[in-house]
């Protein structure tokens, strides 16, 4: 039987979560007429930015990668109130997609810096 660590599983998730939402920023682009591409960028391009560093698994692209799910956490929610069905449906996997990264993020950020208490 195959066992894998926890390391191993959120490195999966975070890279996962990660594809899922560049596939999400792409969707309305590739189904809706006049999709903004400057709002592709402005999602893509930080994400794609933290990419390396995060198939490496450093540290620091996990925290820039917390920051940046926040932002795009509050884009999902404004699509969900979106007037187009499709941005609803995108907006909705785009909140899930984000609360299962940054959960996935924080987790393996808190176990890999052990906080030491005094007592």
């Amino acid at each position: 039987m195959l066992q894998l660590s926890s390391v191993t599983v959120l490195h999966s998730t975070v890279l996962v979560c990660c594809t899922a939402l560049l596939v999400l920023f792409t969707l309305p682009l590739l189904l809706i007429q006049n999709a903004s591409y400057g709002l592709w960028l402005m999602q893509a391009v930080p994400l794609l930015l933290t990419l390396p560093g995060l198939i490496r698994f450093k540290s620091r692209n996990l925290q820039w990668l917390g920051f940046l799910v926040l932002f795009y956490l509050l884009e999902g929610i404004l699509q969900i109130y979106s007037a187009l069905i499709l941005l609803q449906i995108t907006g909705v996997l785009t909140t899930l997609v984000c609360f299962v990264l940054f959960i996935a993020v924080i987790v393996k950020i808190r176990t890999e810096t052990p906080h030491r208490l005094k007592d």
